[in-house]
């Protein structure tokens, strides 16, 4: 498995526990039985570490796909020892992109006619055949044929020999909104009405993370997991329907211990001035690192042995001084988020804090902060 790298010579590093995404994975288990799983890892498996997490998966999982967004990704994967598994192109491709998916036998999501001429066309050049995945807009409006111009996309790519139709899918606009389930049905209707065209070998899949554990009819052959498998939740609320465990930690530690006198202004612009005698600690991340500079003056906090520290003066890029009370000594370690021997914190909680969602806090981490793999076996 990945590198259990120590991490005593780290200032910041994100702990990346793969018993937690062993636990998830079980999770989306219990809820669609016998199903294929396709675990979706675009974005650097959502800041986690891309081939890390689609090694766990092929390997030790035994998903015979995982899905990215774009082609580099599909690419950056086979180059770097993923030969197995199939990779889904999720977000399509360009014309300039077809050499690498005929090169790294990527399988492109497909959802113009232009598109797949093309793509048959440089395949049968090659004498190489393409895997594709047709895309359908059933109502979210970004990628995908029209269902009602399926019939017809179906005939053009029985004609061409080069191409291989693996499976049909679609994606659901408000799967994670209480109020989404007409339309979670409505476009699971449209893509169901396909069903009876399709040839008996391409599979079908529909279900993103939020979708498995509130709609069982959305499964058909195959789901497609994301968010949850990280251990966060699309929406709060799903907390009681699945017992997820946060994948990713991130820690810092302490670079310097300041003692203020009334009237010390702190960081960038002095947006915060003691008020008496008071503490703070300067710990080494910033929004350099991922540490969003938008929970400055939000009242937000970090962790330093089990205490909450609140966060003061203004997020630097590559600092954040924060108050503290006690025995704080250079070194310390500190909790951004996730969870160590002595607390906690959501990053959902961080997320909601500054109005925005647990998905663009994890790809935020940057690629500075080293990755430290805990074997599930261990």
């Amino acid at each position: 498995m990945a590198n259990q790298t120590a991490h005593e010579n780290l200032t910041t590093w994100a702990e990346i526990d793969l018993f937690a995404l062993k636990n998830n994975y079980n999770q989306v288990k219990k809820f669609i039985g016998s199903r294929r799983i396709i675990p979706v890892i675009k974005a650097n498996a959502y800041g986690h570490g891309i081939s890390e997490l689609c090694d766990f998966f092929v390997n030790s999982m035994k998903c015979d796909y995982v899905g990215v967004a774009r082609v580099n990704e599909g690419k950056y994967l086979r180059e770097h020892g993923q030969k197995k598994a199939g990779i889904i192109i999720l977000g399509g491709f360009f014309r300039g992109e077809i050499r690498d998916i005929l090169k790294y036998r990527l399988e492109p999501s497909v959802f113009t006619i232009k598109e797949v001429m093309e793509l048959n066309k440089r395949a049968k050049a090659s004498g190489k055949k393409v895997s594709v995945h047709l895309k359908i807009n059933t109502g979210m409006n970004r990628l995908g044929i029209r269902h009602e111009q399926v019939f017809e996309f179906m005939d053009i790519l029985k004609s061409m020999k080069n191409i291989s139709l693996k499976s049909i899918y679609t994606h659901y606009a408000d799967s994670d909104m209480q109020q989404g389930d007409e339309n979670t049905l409505l476009q699971t209707i449209k893509l169901a009405a396909i069903k009876c065209i399709k040839p008996k070998n391409v599979f079908m899949h529909a279900a993103n993370s939020a979708a498995i554990t509130r709609y069982p009819f959305t499964y058909f052959d195959a789901v497609r997991p994301g968010i949850m498998l990280y251990g966060s939740y699309a929406d709060k609320k799903i907390k009681k329907l699945a017992d997820l465990s946060p994948v990713m930690t991130v820690k810092t530690r302490v670079l310097n211990v300041l003692n203020l006198k009334k009237g010390d202004r702190v960081s960038y612009g002095g947006l915060y001035e003691a008020k008496g005698r008071e503490k703070i600690a300067i710990i080494g991340i910033g929004y350099g690192d991922g540490f969003r500079r938008d929970l400055t003056n939000k009242k937000w906090y970090v962790m330093i042995k089990g205490k909450k520290c609140e966060v003061v003066g203004r997020i630097c890029m590559d600092m954040t001084p924060v108050k503290i009370k006690g025995n704080v000594c250079v070194g310390d370690e500190v909790l951004i988020f996730g969870r160590d021997k002595h607390g906690s914190i959501d990053v959902e909680d961080m997320a909601e804090r500054i109005n925005t969602i647990s998905y663009e806090i994890f790809t935020g981490i940057t690629d500075r902060v080293t990755r430290i793999y805990k074997d599930y076996k261990a």
